[in-house]
């Protein structure tokens, strides 16, 4: 690890910052930010995802609070594929969900995927 020492800043965002790499490196990252004396708030981790790529992580607190997330790279590419489908199930899961009628009754128009 060649290591980062560039600031970054959150602007308006708030959460976690992810990064992608070689799963081989995420138990040296963890060992890293340990003796970093960094918070380790998800140790290594493989995330199962039925019918789909699981992905390994390990998540930690950086001296602000911010989460920043390790995400093995082959595991998180293949589950950002797009799904040529995806719009169509997004419209057809926000009909069935019944939001349409909370937003009328808030006075206020839905958006749609």
């Amino acid at each position: 690890s060649s290591g980062i020492n560039a600031e970054y800043g959150h602007g308006t965002a708030y959460g976690r910052l992810a990064f992608s790499v070689p799963e081989e490196d995420l138990p040296g990252a963890q060992s890293a930010a340990e003796e970093a004396g960094y918070t380790i708030l998800t140790p290594l981790i493989i995330l199962k995802t039925e019918g789909k790529a699981d992905v390994s992580v390990v998540i930690f607190a950086d001296p602000d609070g911010y989460e920043i997330c390790f995400v093995g790279d082959t595991g998180f590419r293949d589950l950002s594929q797009v799904d040529p489908k995806g719009d169509e199930l997004l419209q057809a899961a926000m009909e069935k969900d019944k939001s349409t009628e909370w937003f009328a009754k808030k006075g206020r128009k839905k958006g749609s995927a």
